[in-house]
């Protein structure tokens, strides 16, 4: 402005869903010299696959700086469709907007409201540069079906499928050393990325309850591509609901990596989860490269027979 010298922008990025950098770069044309510009990292984890009424919601998010010249990355955030003005994930400090490098776990101003038969609501997560990701919702009443995984186009460890295994069952038994009968129910509730499981235990002559357990698990998904030499994360949460004499059974995340296998661990270094807890896991080695057409398994164990298994292909 207020001269003739022109200027050449260029805005792209690379990477994939979850993980991407985003480069903003301005040169001068004639020199191709460098004015301006910023390079930054968004690393993000998908919102629920199920929003839970009258409960707020959290994704994690990390922005980074890569490199900057003059420029600073410029403003992001999460915002969901709800209300006159829509509501927006803050940072534990109570920012909406995010003006600086972080790495937290956003969570939705208020709880997500109760919708209507086919009523749709978004979150759009706003990265700058005119990028961002949107995820549609839609009311639906009881449990949905499975919705196909999309796959992803970076090269890696590609996710091509996922699958729920239900322990659901009902049985009759004898106690151990006399002639009472026994029932025993599991089942779950809920859906992908957000499920209850219970489990429990009857006389048979009476009716009345011996013994049970019942136990909220809520996950991420991995990313659609896990990247060589990098380890990975899954976001994972255990909460006992109600319990008589018994506890959740263990939980554990596995990847089938190696002669052993490769578990997400807790920050504390645990592999086997065995109380409540709300945590970030991570794989304790990185991925290995693969081969063109190898498969690879991230099978996440919620116990009681129920398990949730993400199948990978190397391209």
């Amino acid at each position: 402005m207020g001269t003739t010298s022109k200027m050449y922008d260029t805005i792209y990025n690379k990477g994939d869903k979850g993980n991407m950098i985003i480069t903003h770069n301005r040169y001068d044309v004639k020199t191709g010299k460098l004015v301006a510009g910023v390079s930054y990292k968004v690393i993000w984890s998908d919102p629920p696959a199920v929003l839970q009424p009258e409960e707020k919601t959290s994704i994690d998010f990390e922005s980074k700086t890569i490199s900057s010249l003059s420029w600073k990355a410029p403003q992001r955030s999460v915002y969901i469709n709800q209300g006159l003005y829509g509501i927006y994930y803050i940072t534990p400090g109570g920012e909406k907007y995010i003006n600086k490098d972080i790495s937290a776990r956003l969570t939705t101003e208020k709880p997500i409201q109760k919708g209507t038969k086919g009523a749709k609501r978004l979150i759009q997560i706003n990265f700058g540069n005119g990028f961002h990701a949107i995820y549609n919702y839609e009311w639906r009443e009881g449990n949905t079906i499975e919705k196909p995984v999309q796959t992803a186009t970076a090269n890696g460890w590609q996710l091509i499928n996922y699958s729920f295994k239900d322990g659901s069952v009902k049985k009759n038994s004898v106690l151990m050393g006399t002639t009472s009968g026994l029932y025993d129910t599991i089942s779950y509730k809920g859906d992908k990325g957000n499920i209850v499981i219970t489990q429990n235990r009857y006389d048979v002559k009476t009716g009345k309850l011996l013994a049970g357990v019942s136990y909220k698990v809520i996950w991420s998904d991995p990313p659609a591509v896990l990247q060589p030499e990098e380890k990975t994360s899954i976001d994972f949460e255990l909460k006992t609901i109600s319990s008589l004499t018994w506890k959740a059974p263990q939980q554990s995340i596995r990847a089938d990596q190696g002669l052993y296998g490769v578990y997400y661990i807790t920050p504390g270094g645990e592999k086997y989860i065995n109380k409540d807890i709300r945590a970030r896991l991570t794989t304790e080695k990185p991925i290995l490269k693969g081969t063109k057409g190898a498969k690879r398994l991230i099978q996440i164990n919620f116990g009681n027979g129920f398990s949730a298994t993400y199948t990978y292909e190397w391209r």
